[in-house]
């Protein structure tokens, strides 16, 4: 299992993937990074938390877009009830890891 450093919202991660992922996993983070800024006006609007949700968010609903494209069904099933309520459990264990970090 390979070690990689990333950046994200100008904070480093130390993350573990498969060997010889490093490369994708580096391109992902660094796509994952701009996309926060796109979507959060420069990176600094609200809680990290917050923001890495909006963005996860947003990249899957250009996922469901993509998977449409395809003839892929999108998960659609789910009530708002329950998807709110996962979004919420999200977003406090995000929030959880993030008061983490910074204590670290």
């Amino acid at each position: 299992m390979a070690q990689v450093d990333i950046e994200v919202n100008g904070r480093a991660y130390r993350v573990f993937c498969e060997d010889g992922q490093e490369a994708r996993l580096r391109e992902l983070a660094a796509y994952v990074d701009m996309r926060l800024k796109q979507v959060t006006g420069g990176g600094k609007s609200g809680s990290e938390a917050q923001m890495l949700l909006l963005t996860a968010v947003v990249l899957a609903d250009e996922m469901q877009d993509v998977m449409a494209g395809r003839g892929i069904a999108p998960v659609t099933s789910i009530d708002e009830a329950e998807v709110a309520a996962a979004v919420d459990c999200v977003a406090q264990r995000i929030e959880e890891v993030a008061a983490r970090l910074e204590r670290a």
